[in-house]
């Protein structure tokens, strides 16, 4: 017999026996091919009441309201405030079936000051606030490449929403929290044509967040320590200009119309290994800024974008050379002159 008929025709009996009993990766399986990983620091917070929208609204930087839309979006990125426009948490706000009640994510070592805070501004509202932190559990799905797509129609228990702040950075999956990984990666794979696989030391959320510059949690936005506009979060869909008032609006306004922001945070590469001094300089010694989060050669800093940003200006860390790299997803016209004056 003819040897490459006969390769043929292995080939073409494994195929059919893999249709059979199953299903045959195909080539468009195969460019859905994403990293799967747990979000063990986030936790979930469930707000239910008649008044939850007003409520909320008069929280956080982004407008709420358009996630009762019927063609709004299924989540969305905002920020709360203390009452000096400084930034205290961040969250990813998920809209449910019952337009009554939204979950809210948040950073697992700041759920109870969180919950507190939300109680705080409550007063007469009939609003129930509770963490299901045993019912359900965040994970994300993400492509570096930003390759692939995601069909989010129902299947099993699970709620599927792109991560409302950029497009690298996937999409959020809300799963129940007795499911396992295997149990998860079978249905992506079943149900939504996903090929998922588990994150590694070299590619993984986090790594992926300081690649990109994105902070996230109390470690690395610590509370009352910058602003809104300094974390990005107009560059980052997480703040609305024409929503009513909520508590630190008026600042926020302030800045974002003098345009006046003299620090953000940005992606930082480190030649060397960081100890535990985390202020960037210059050669000169002047203090540019901070890293508040690094993982292998990356990290995440607030630094002052000027300097930064300019190319003859040599940065250090403990006395090792560091790079600063201007993210893709800012605006062409996000550096400019006027953007470089001092905010005090």
């Amino acid at each position: 017999m003819n040897v490459c008929k006969n390769f043929k025709f292995l080939r073409v009996a494994r195929d059919c026996i893999r249709n059979f009993g199953g299903r045959a990766v195909s080539p468009r399986s195969t460019s859905n091919t994403f990293t799967l990983e747990p979000l063990h620091q986030r936790e979930l917070i469930r707000v239910h009441g008649a008044e939850v929208v007003p409520f909320l609204q008069g929280l956080v930087t982004n407008d709420v309201s358009r996630l009762q839309e019927p063609s709004g979006p299924s989540s969305m990125y905002a920020l709360f405030l203390n009452r000096g426009g400084r930034l205290l948490y961040d969250t990813i706000i998920y809209r449910t079936n019952d337009p009554d009640t939204f979950l809210l994510e948040c950073d697992r070592d700041a759920s109870s000051d969180f919950r507190r805070h939300l109680r705080t501004y409550r007063v007469r509202k009939r609003i129930d606030i509770d963490t299901i932190d045993d019912e359900y559990m965040p994970w994300v799905l993400f492509n570096e490449k930003g390759r692939g797509n995601i069909r989010t129609h129902k299947a099993m228990d699970l709620f599927i929403a792109p991560d409302p702040r950029i497009g690298i950075m996937g999409t959020r999956v809300l799963a129940p929290g007795d499911i396992n990984a295997t149990k998860l990666t079978k249905d992506l794979w079943c149900h939504h044509d996903v090929v998922a696989v588990h994150s590694t030391p070299e590619c993984n959320y986090k790594l992926l967040r300081y690649k990109q510059g994105i902070g996230e949690g109390v470690a690395e936005l610590p509370p009352g320590k910058c602003f809104p506009l300094e974390a990005n979060a107009d560059y980052l869909n997480g703040v609305s200009f024409n929503k009513g008032c909520y508590v630190g609006q008026e600042l926020t306004a302030r800045v974002h119309h003098s345009g006046v922001i003299r620090k953000r945070y940005m992606p930082i590469r480190f030649t060397a290994p960081v100890s535990n001094h985390f202020t960037v300089k210059s050669v000169a010694g002047a203090n540019l800024g901070r890293v508040f989060g690094h993982a292998h050669n990356h990290g995440v800093a607030l630094l002052r974008v000027e300097p930064a940003l300019n190319s003859e200006q040599q940065l250090m860390l403990d006395g090792e050379r560091c790079y600063v790299d201007r993210p893709s997803w800012w605006p062409k016209e996000a550096v400019t002159k006027r953007s470089f004056a001092a905010l005090e």
